[in-house]
């Protein structure tokens, strides 16, 4: 066995669990701190409209990583089985097609999200004072798509190894490297909300550079060579069949935050700045959730391919309880520091009252979520895309957007209303999650 990849299928379930998503909690909280590290200087340097353009050209980002996060998903769950299942060559053929793949895509991203970025800075109903700074940064990030899949494509095969280290390592260099430069592009050189993009992307570079060339000295299954980038017809049908319900899934959720976005936009710049505050803050918060959820989606899927049915259920009850525990105390100390959290942003005080009133109403998920995404994560590892899909179509369109319309406009509950509406609808994706796990659709391998 290769010294970046570790046997899931043996030990002990908590500990290993533990082991496992720690470095990969410590690099999303690395990653996280890219967005944050821009808004924060952003607003020290240029006040609430430099918060604001950052914040509406971020949501299109994000949805860019989620949407590669997807397709990356598949090369997890795929990787582990095969890895579960002792089969080398076919996690070598996984891997190159999905590296294939994802250069095809970051190529075909670039181009469309610079081409059509007037009209997303228009459909955001972005604030006018940050019209122009949004665009500059959203032109700059498009420009570093292929930075942004080739990272996340590594970071997930090395998860389906069962490694979680190699990625924290490279992300924390970035970090590091996209905070100093963001001081001098936008503090010292003056350059605005694009200068803290070109420092993101320039951040995102170096950080894929360092993982290929870490991997290809160290006996990588993958050796990066131009004739290794194959894309594998079965291998490709396997990675749709995962990939594209959890691409979807990714598209569905933040389109969902697009309409919640613009309908907050319509109150002003203080409410579109103070949303963004909040779900920075929520993005934070949920982190140890993701963290437990991806490293059970790898646990699940090496003791799958292996036919360890019992040790991926005792996975799932240690993921439950360590994600469930991280979810309420995360809960109490947001609502309890709140204040002095949104105080960071160095903001105006109407855009912290609107904040704190973000905090209270929307905060409630957290404890839906840290249950959820734990199953939403034994789906993922056995395959099973489409049930993931389908909840979050359940939250966050079916039983969301209704909400706030009825909240808002019904109940004249206005801004306060879209908040709880947001907070409240995940607990519709809890129940079904429950169910899944109940009917056991979970337990067939994909591969033999």
């Amino acid at each position: 066995m290769r010294k970046y990849e570790t046997d899931l299928t043996e030990g002990n379930v908590t500990k290993q669990l533990l082991s496992f998503a720690t470095p990969f909690f410590l690099a999303q909280i690395l990653q996280a701190c890219y967005s944050m590290a821009d808004m924060l200087i952003a607003g020290r340097f240029m006040g609430d409209y430099g918060i604001s353009a950052i914040i509406n050209s971020s949501v299109c980002i994000m949805l860019i990583t989620m949407l590669v996060n997807g397709f990356a998903l598949s090369g997890t769950v795929l990787v582990a089985q095969h890895v579960g299942a002792k089969q080398p060559e076919n996690a070598k053929k996984t891997i190159s097609t999905l590296f294939t793949v994802f250069i095809y895509c970051a190529v075909a991203i670039t181009i469309l999200g610079i081409l059509f970025t007037n009209k997303i800075i228009v459909m955001l109903n972005t604030p006018q004072e940050a019209v122009t700074q949004a665009r500059n940064y959203l032109r700059i990030c498009f420009g570093g798509t292929i930075f942004i899949c080739g990272y996340n494509a590594v970071s997930a095969v090395l998860r389906g190894l069962g490694d979680s280290k190699r990625p924290l390592y490279f992300v924390a260099v970035a970090t590091g490297v996209n905070v100093v430069l963001d001081l001098i592009f936008v503090g010292v050189l003056g350059w605005g909300a694009g200068g803290a993009a070109f420092a993101t992307i320039l951040a995102q570079a170096l950080s894929f550079g360092l993982a290929v060339r870490t991997l290809y000295k160290n006996n990588f299954l993958f050796d990066f060579k131009l004739k290794s980038f194959v894309i594998y017809k079965d291998k490709l049908k396997m990675i749709l069949k995962i990939g594209l319900p959890s691409a979807i899934q990714s598209t569905v959720i933040n389109f969902s935050m697009l309409f919640v976005l613009t309908a907050i936009n319509g109150y002003g710049l203080a409410a579109s700045t103070a949303a963004g505050i909040g779900a920075k803050i929520d993005s934070f918060a949920i982190l140890p959730t993701i963290a437990v959820s991806q490293s059970v989606a790898s646990m699940s899927g090496q003791n799958l391919g292996a036919g360890r049915i019992d040790r991926t259920k005792e996975t799932v009850f240690a993921g439950v309880k360590i994600s469930l525990s991280f979810g309420v105390i995360i809960y109490l100390f947001v609502n309890l520091c709140g204040i002095k959290i949104v105080d960071i942003f160095n903001c105006s005080p109407q855009t912290v009252e609107v904040a704190l009133m973000y905090i209270k109403y929307v905060s409630v998920f957290y404890i839906a979520n840290s249950v959820m995404f734990v199953i939403n994560g034994l789906a993922a590892g056995s395959g099973n895309a489409i049930f993931a899909l389908g909840n979050a179509v359940l939250s966050v369109i079916i039983v969301r957007i209704p909400l706030i319309y009825i909240f808002q406009n019904f109940m004249g509950l206005g801004l306060r209303g879209v908040f709880m509406a947001m907070g409240l609808a995940q607990y519709a994706g809890l129940v079904t999650a429950g169910l899944f796990y109940i009917s056991g659709k979970w337990k067939k391998s994909l591969v033999k």
